[in-house]
């Protein structure tokens, strides 16, 4: 399973519930063998929080691939933040591709219909999980299937009652 957790975060401004990860773990461990839950993630370096968080996933068994953002002035002299992890989930699917049968990607990115098109070439099943707000029409005609998150909303969605 590979997490594009900045397109996640976009969907959460759609869908205004937030996932679990706890519960999205346990929800895959029951369906399936899970091999991994790689988690890909910018973050900015004074952020407590997103470290906190990045623990918290890590001693659930998340594999993280997180970056630092970085800051690059323009000729404007407008700044851009850059903290892309999409080639990190490439590189991770295909190093893995011999340990798994079907790829579950949490993303509606566009830049991975290549990489889709790659592992269904090699025999493998790809499903897409995004909202249908933020997934490329593209990435799901590339996939076997797709799923609105929202569909896993009773089963993934944090509590954030006492």
């Amino acid at each position: 399973m590979f997490i594009d957790a900045a397109n996640i975060i976009h969907c959460y401004k759609d869908t205004e519930w937030k996932i679990d990860f706890k519960k999205l773990k346990k929800y895959f461990e029951s369906k399936c063998t899970l091999i991994g839950i790689y988690y890909y993630s910018a973050f900015f370096e004074e952020s407590t929080g997103q470290k906190s968080f990045f623990e918290m996933l890590s001693r659930k068994g998340f594999i993280l691939r997180v970056k630092k953002i970085r800051k690059i002035m323009n000729d404007d002299g407008t700044i851009t933040l850059k903290g892309n992890c999409d080639t990190d989930m490439v590189v991770d699917a295909m190093s893995c591709i011999d340990n798994y049968d079907t790829a579950v990607i949490m993303s509606g990115d566009s830049d991975f219909v290549s990489l889709v098109n790659l592992l269904r070439g090699k025999g493998k099943k790809v499903v897409i999980v995004s909202t249908r707000w933020h997934v490329a029409k593209d990435l799901i005609q590339a996939a076997n299937h797709y799923f609105d998150i929202n569909k896993f909303k009773p089963a993934w969605e944090f509590d954030n009652k006492p």
